[in-house]
């Protein structure tokens, strides 16, 4: 329930707004918006409409790049490790170090948990587009070190750094997307980030399987040296998406924040903007009132009684993503395809096929699932149908393993590509929705912070376990994953709210906050030129049907 006010009518004046800037007034910055507000001036008012969503879609495809070097720089490793070039130069002779070849997927871990934690600073002192691209900037360095490696300690200082720019990627991008979404499309526009951790984990294993075909020692530098253009493109393209209005409100830039939100949003109801506009800087404003803004207490208060909950929820769903066998099926595939009787090239070649069938997954979440299943039941039902394909897939192993039936290791390969699929249809989204949704303004890029710390925490563990339980126990490893999907159902059924649909604002409410204004579409707006100006904006309210005039213009 909002909170009681003595006015029924919520105004723009009531916030200490300034006066709505013509378009003209404000000053020009380099700026998506700005492209597009020349390209659709000319339109009319439904195409214009179009255009707004086409402009909040590339907004969402750019920053979404994190993604992509995130799931290319974490794929192009599995393929890396099976290299027998790299592995004579790295390991020696015997070609083989399990601790090593463990230190290697788990120091990348370790940079996520670092450049995870960074993210809570940076992208509030410095807004969260400008950490997107110092994080591709890290990533660019990382890629050159990794692909110019002499020794294993350049090569482990690379994937430290290129651990640190995914981790702060990781952190921020759903933060950015989800700030600058609209309520309804919002797990559509972050599930891009996990879109494009598909393509980019799929793209990874097949260039790792053609150049599998290269001479000596440019099989795995190439595909080491193909983590930088990404990241050079997400560098200098993300310093001209627009800010997050969030942030710009919280910053007193309100004249901008509108604006944003009015390009990015811009529907037959131009006065939404408004309207959102007023709800997150009563929000903001409250947070401010409470004493929320300082980062000591901001940080006490993630762990307290009132936090702790959505805390944990986050960090819970975003480590599933480990938990749930994804990372070990993904980072040691190589191992687990050997123990089906299938190695060197053939094994690559699979790789690159599971990859694939993570991108058909994906698209069907984008098409399917995004937006119109509800958060709680694509998670207890996707949690479920992964550990019944792990738990096939065990079977298959223990019975048909080490090549004594071929129909076996095939069948076994299947399960672990249906497997895939449904961890992109239920997962490789929605674990980046959800937490991205859960925390007030104050909390955000902390709580997705931490949340990322404690799966890189989750990933160290289990990148150094798996090879050795692997070789000791084969396949009984994978009841692991089968006891934590399960409990991950039970978990998100009974005790994880839906948030679809709402405001990141009203989701709040959800979790006892006290909402600061009135819910979208029940804040009135008074004409401006009444309110502020004496001046009626013709141009901001053409388009609107009769009834929308009459409902906003009170």
């Amino acid at each position: 329930m909002g909170v009681e006010t003595s006015e029924t009518t919520c105004t723009l004046k009531a916030l200490r707004f300034p006066p709505a800037p013509k378009p003209d007034n404000i000053t020009p910055r380099p700026s998506l918006c700005l492209l597009f507000r020349h390209i659709s001036a000319g339109l009319d008012h439904k195409d214009s409409a179009i255009m707004a969503n086409f402009l909040m879609l590339v907004v969402a495809v750019v920053t979404a790049m994190g993604g992509f070097t995130y799931g290319f720089d974490s794929g192009i490793i599995a393929t890396t490790l099976g290299h027998n070039t790299f592995k004579l130069y790295m390991f020696g002779p015997s070609r083989k170090n399990p601790a090593l070849s463990g230190a290697i997927v788990s120091v990348y871990n370790a940079g996520q948990a670092l450049g995870g934690l960074s993210v809570g600073y940076l992208a509030d002192r410095f807004s969260r587009k400008y950490t997107i691209s110092f994080a591709g900037f890290l990533a660019i360095i990382a890629g050159i070190l990794q692909a110019a490696a002499v020794n294993p300690v350049m090569l482990i200082i690379g994937r430290l750094v290129g651990g640190i720019a995914c981790g702060q990627l990781l952190s921020v991008v759903p933060v950015y997307i989800a700030e600058a979404a609209p309520p309804k499309q919002r797990g559509f526009l972050v599930g891009l980030q996990g879109m494009l951790i598909a393509i980019g984990f799929g793209l990874a294993n097949w260039v790792g399987y053609a150049c599998s075909y290269a001479a000596g020692n440019a099989q795995w530098r190439i595909p080491l040296a193909m983590q930088i253009p990404v990241p050079a493109f997400l560098t200098i393209a993300a310093l001209y998406v627009p800010f997050s209005p969030r942030w710009l409100v919280q910053k007193d830039r309100h004249e901008e924040a509108r604006v944003v939100l009015l390009r990015l949003h811009k529907t037959h109801d131009t006065f939404l903007a408004d309207q959102e506009l007023i709800q997150i800087g009563e929000q903001i404003k409250l947070e401010r009132e409470q004493g929320n803004t300082s980062w000591g207490i901001a940080l006490k208060k993630m762990f307290s009684r009132q936090y702790i909950r959505r805390t944990m929820t986050a960090a819970f769903i975003v480590t599933m993503g480990q938990l749930s066998g994804s990372s070990v099926i993904q980072n040691f595939q190589n191992i687990f395809y050997a123990t089906v009787g299938y190695t060197g090239q053939t094994a690559l070649l699979i790789s690159g096929v599971y990859g694939m069938v993570g991108i058909f997954g994906q698209i069907f979440y984008l098409v399917v699932v995004a937006d119109k299943w509800p958060r709680t039941r694509t998670l207890w039902t996707g949690s479920l149908a992964l550990s019944t394909m792990i738990a096939i897939c065990m079977a298959l192993s223990a019975t048909f393993g080490a090549g004594r039936n071929q129909d076996g290791a095939r069948a076994a390969i299947a399960f672990i590509f249906i497997y895939s699929f449904c961890y992109a249809v239920f997962f490789n989204a929605m674990i980046w929705v959800v937490p991205s949704e859960l925390f007030p303004f104050f909390l955000r890029t902390k709580g997705l912070a931490f949340a990322v710390f404690s799966k890189a925490v989750v990933a160290i563990v289990l990148s150094q376990i798996t090879p050795i339980a692997i070789a000791n126990v084969s396949w009984r490893f994978y009841s692991l994953f089968i006891a934590t999907n399960f409990a991950a159902a039970v978990i998100y059924f009974f005790f994880l709210p839906e948030t679809g649909g709402k405001s990141l604002e009203e989701i709040a409410e959800v979790f006892g906050d006290a909402l600061a204004s009135e819910h979208i579409g029940d804040i009135k707006i008074t004409k401006r030129q009444e309110a502020e100006n004496g001046e009626f904006n013709e141009m901001e309210f053409a388009g609107l049907d009769a009834q929308a005039k009459e409902k906003h213009a009170v």
